[in-house]
């Protein structure tokens, strides 16, 4: 939708409001909104840029779960608020991907949403090391400076808080295996150091994170050579955490598998109470474990362990909602049939349930979609990086 176009009318009728009822008005609408109605006068621009009013509108905005699914047609994102799954508010992002006029690439799959950071949203561009990120308020779009070498596995996005930069951690196949920082405000990137060579890894990327305390956390992540490690010596079965105000890494021990031979157990990263949790998924039961203190890889403590209702049977995702008064609610993710689910884990029933399927007609739903799944709080946030990189 274009922007509204100021007319002497239009002038008149806003001066009818006085800025105390405009300001409360503005602020119940979504971030694309205020973007295009800024441009109806000088008053709604000066309300809609000002310090208190944008501090405001981020507080009152929802988080949102964004799902990509792909339809016939392509890529799509669905977003519906997380603390509801309300059906009715279920909308579908108007994204326009970068035309990509290169060569025919193998294995093309198009755009792949791979994560987030604040409002901008992260993409891979088919099996390539092309990224690029996206801001849905302001539809804009920039590309990643390549990194050094031939293939780039990127681990994670972040907001540095000591300098305010969105910064990108990627591994890739220099030297034998490094990893790198990049930041989207600033140009060049750091290397910080050896890892295992990127032939290991298979092209089933990328690597989703958690990001816990300002901490990056990994359950499948590119292995780090801290001092004195054997390179024979396999550190998969280990968490890895990365803090991104020192950047440096650190080793955690996961919780004890399962015995069994009924099936492969899968594993997803979340916060609980406060602390960091794992969930353990196998032949539709649910272990949710909690690490009692973050400094002690010996205090992990199981504190749920259910029988996942029939629709979620096949969950391999979690997530905590963070809301006062629904400790005991989780969002459950299950990417055989494209459905989420709040599930309480106390009275251990599902609260409600939706599936995502394809918009683009009846016959295009495809059964056992894989989701990427992220959570994100609509900004009014513009960010200078798109205009001095350059916007696709």
């Amino acid at each position: 939708m274009s922007a509204p176009v100021a007319t002497p009318g239009a002038t008149t009728a806003t001066q009818d409001l006085n800025d105390d009822v405009l300001t409360e008005i503005l602020l119940r609408l979504p971030s694309e909104a205020v973007l295009r109605f800024r441009a109806v006068c000088k008053a709604w621009r000066r309300i809609t840029s000002s310090p208190v009013f944008l501090a405001a509108h981020a507080r009152r905005r929802p988080l949102e779960l964004i799902v990509q699914r792909r339809g016939v047609s392509g890529a799509v994102l669905d977003t519906i608020p997380l603390l509801t799954l309300d059906e009715t508010r279920r909308r579908c992002l108007p994204v326009k991907y970068p035309e990509y006029t290169g060569p025919p690439e193998p294995c093309w799959r198009g755009y792949s949403l791979i994560g987030s950071c604040d409002d901008l949203l992260l993409f891979q561009r088919g099996p390539s090391i092309d990224h690029f990120v996206y801001s849905p308020a302001t539809r804009q779009w920039t590309m990643l400076a390549r990194p050094p070498g031939t293939c780039m596995l990127l681990c994670g996005f972040y907001l540095h808080g000591p300098s305010g930069e969105h910064r990108i951690l990627y591994f890739t196949d220099d030297q034998e295996g490094s990893h790198y920082v990049s930041s989207l405000e600033v140009a060049g990137a750091r290397r910080l150091g050896p890892a295992v060579s990127v032939v290991v890894y298979s092209r089933r990327i990328p690597f989703f994170s958690l990001d816990y305390r300002g901490k990056l956390h990994w359950l499948r992540h590119p292995w780090v050579l801290f001092p004195g490690d054997a390179l024979e010596v396999v550190y998969a079965d280990m968490i890895l955490a990365f803090d991104t105000v020192s950047e440096t890494f650190r080793r955690i021990s996961r919780p004890p598998r399962r015995s069994t031979n009924r099936g492969v157990e899968e594993f997803f990263l979340l916060e609980m109470d406060g602390k960091l949790a794992m969930a353990a998924f196998l032949d539709g039961s649910m272990d949710l474990w909690v690490l009692e203190d973050y400094d002690n890889d010996g205090s992990w403590a199981r504190r749920f362990r259910v029988r996942l209702p029939p629709a979620l049977r096949h969950a391999t995702l979690a997530m905590k909602l963070g809301v006062e008064g629904q400790n005991n609610v989780i969002l459950l993710g299950d990417c055989w049939n494209a459905t989420v689910g709040l599930y309480h884990l106390t009275k251990k029933r599902l609260l409600k349930k939706i599936q995502f399927v394809t918009a683009d007609g009846p016959r295009d739903f495809l059964p056992r979609t894989q989701l990427n799944t992220i959570v994100v709080r609509d900004s009014l946030k513009r960010h200078a990086f798109f205009d001095s990189r350059g916007a696709q």
